[in-house]
């Protein structure tokens, strides 16, 4: 799904069943049915096959996932498996509109572990301090809470880069120099 799809909270139309986006208000009872299957569907496609063994594996979280993202409840989805092709439409769907969270991102090289252990409320309070209000973020999909996560954190390097510019400037340059330098800065 694009960036658009993500930040605007659209979703998707399978039939007449409405496909959504988990929002972060809904998040802790989503991760609690949608993390199994996101650890068995971890570097797999999301093939027939592999969707039936995941199913077999973890059908009662199958279930509750997508009725986290749907307006069915457990009984109608588990009237609506008979068709198991159907279903597995179905579950392709709720897959495809939350890639965000089901895409498995490798750690990147050389990333250092973290000493201290972050929480939610760390990245909320990070989404806070890059001008989101809390109930923003409540209401984002977890698609644009991730993306717009990413963004701070990249304004945050951006902005670290500059300072350490602007610090090695004042360090090395002399006092008009610098002056100049720091003029130029205000236009």
């Amino acid at each position: 799904m694009n960036d658009f799809f993500l930040a605007t909270n659209r979703s998707i139309k399978l039939q007449d069943i409405e496909v959504r986006q988990i929002q972060m208000k809904d998040f802790d009872i989503w991760a609690t049915h949608a993390e199994p299957l996101k650890n068995f569907i971890k570097d797999q496609n999301h093939s027939d096959m592999i969707l039936t063994e995941l199913f077999k594996v973890h059908g009662v979280q199958v279930i509750s996932t997508i009725a986290c993202v749907t307006e069915l409840d457990n009984e109608l989805l588990v009237e609506l498996a008979v068709d198991e092709q159907g279903f597995k439409e179905l579950l392709k769907a709720v897959l495809l509109v939350n890639q965000a969270y089901f895409k498995y991102e490798k750690p990147k090289r050389g990333a250092k572990k973290q000493t201290a252990e972050s929480t939610w409320f760390d990245s909320f309070q990070y989404l806070i301090s890059a001008g989101h209000r809390p109930d923003d973020i409540m209401n984002m999909t977890y698609g644009a809470f991730d993306q717009y996560l990413k963004s701070a954190q990249k304004d945050h390097k951006n902005k670290l880069q500059y300072l350490s510019s602007v610090i090695r400037s004042a360090h090395h340059a002399n006092a008009k120099e610098f002056k100049k330098f720091f003029e130029e800065l205000r236009e």
